[in-house]
């Protein structure tokens, strides 16, 4: 049996990895995914197509996409703003107009009755605000560098089953030569054991009995390409291709010893792991929250520049500008700063708890994993084992029945054997693989 060693993607890599790839896989793969697909395929090929193609993963970027704008905008309260503000009125009597609601900086004029036309323009500078406007940046942006690690868990997650799916149909082509071997080995029989009853040499009982294992080999050759069929649809629709697309996967089931140690993956999956990382960016975002809400207790304080050009019945033509300086202090609010404060620190504590919930989380996943993989390692040399002590019994085994030293029914048994200790090994095989596969789903690499 071959080995190989496999290799992993640093996970925020992977943002852009799918139009690094797209060339490569473009080359040996015919045809365009939406349009559907035909020719062989690669498991990396099937993951990076998956990376780029699959719906979940196309969702979770246009999350990152809106995060980082919410940042800009949470970024864009920091800076200069001006806003131009056309008034024209007619009445009676005097009164005061405003911008627009949604119109940063707001302005607000008095206008004289009678006809009265006026062109502003204002000029709003932030100079002093407790940290509140910074911290809210702040929290923006990791909210925004979470959003990029919940992708990246999606697309950890989305590479997981794509493997998966790759590792069944791999597994179903396995499974359908091992029952197409059992076939091969009982339409044998039957042709022997028929040419010794038409000689006179052996019973028809022998022959029906071979005929009726012949059938039912051929029943699971037929359940194990019905099997193979329904994993490969799994696959394509992991991948977010068209479920007619003609592929053929070219990489066959391999034992891969198991390298590193328990230690070195529970350190990567601290470094590594999506979510921890998210988690992280989450209970500082809360901090920053926190801070925002704590600033907006004490002075604000911003600069203003106007100037205006109007026009009016009674006062002519003029112009002027102001320049100042504002200075505002909540005094009495109902509690409502406070309240939104205290609120923002309990969800930084619940942000920090969850936290450590999730550390525990993931390092039980790790150590199952890896539990899992040794187990599989063990399992797949065993089965090895039983498999060349089931061949070795069947070799024998014919020849005694073929020399008429043994009978029918001791063959029988011996093939059987050796059809479930092939399947045992490729059952092995699948576990093994897929148990790698979620040990680096575990640790963060995909």
């Amino acid at each position: 049996m071959k080995t190989k060693t496999n290799t992993f993607l640093v996970p925020g890599a992977c943002l852009a990895i799918a139009a690094c790839f797209h060339g490569a896989v473009s080359a040996q793969i015919v045809g365009g995914e939406r349009q559907g697909m035909k020719g062989p395929l690669s498991l990396s090929q099937a993951v990076q197509i998956g990376l780029r193609e699959n719906g979940s993963v196309r969702t979770a970027l246009a999350d990152v996409r809106a995060a980082a704008a919410e940042t800009q905008a949470a970024r864009s309260q920091t800076r200069p703003q001006l806003s131009a503000n056309t008034y024209l009125s007619i009445g009676d009597a005097s009164n005061i107009l405003s911008t627009a609601g949604n119109v940063m900086p707001q302005n607000f004029l008095s206008v004289p009755s009678q006809g009265f036309a006026d062109q502003n323009l204002t000029l709003m500078v932030p100079l002093y605000t407790g940290g509140r406007l910074e911290n809210s940046v702040r929290a923006a942006r990791s909210r925004e560098r979470a959003t990029m690690s919940d992708a990246q868990g999606i697309q950890a997650d989305t590479a997981l089953r794509v493997k998966e799916a790759y590792y069944r149909a791999s597994l179903g082509a396995e499974t359908i030569a091992t029952a197409q071997a059992r076939l091969d080995a009982s339409t044998e029989l039957v042709r022997t054991t028929g040419a010794l009853f038409t000689a006179g040499k052996g019973l028809e009982a022998s022959v029906r009995r071979v005929e009726a294992e012949q059938a039912d080999a051929q029943r699971a050759l037929t359940t194990a390409s019905n099997a193979r069929t329904k994993s490969l649809l799994d696959l394509k629709a992991a991948m977010g291709i068209r479920l007619d697309s003609d592929i053929m996967l070219s990489e066959p089931l391999v034992f891969t010893a198991p390298t590193g140690d328990l230690a070195s993956f529970l350190m990567d999956a601290v470094r590594l792991r999506p979510e921890l990382q998210a988690s992280r960016s989450r209970m500082l975002a809360a901090q920053s929250q926190t801070r925002s809400a704590r600033g907006s207790q004490g002075a604000q304080v911003y600069g203003m520049a106007m100037a205006d050009g109007f026009t009016s019945h009674p006062q002519g033509t003029r112009e002027g500008y102001t320049v100042g300086v504002v200075v505002s202090l909540p005094l009495l609010d109902g509690g409502q700063r406070h309240a939104e404060t205290a609120q923002a620190r309990a969800r930084q504590e619940r942000t920090e708890a969850d936290l450590h919930d999730l550390e525990l989380r993931v390092e039980l996943e790790v150590r199952e994993a890896w539990l899992d993989l040794q187990t599989a390692a063990e399992n797949y040399r065993t089965a090895q084992k039983a498999l060349f002590a089931a061949q070795s019994a069947y070799t024998v085994t014919a020849l005694r029945v073929q020399n008429q030293k043994g009978l029918l029914v001791e063959e029988l048994d011996a093939l059987a054997a050796v059809t479930l200790a092939r399947g045992n090994v490729t059952q092995a095989l699948y576990e093994h693989s897929l148990a790698a596969a979620r040990l680096q789903r575990a640790v963060g690499r995909y």
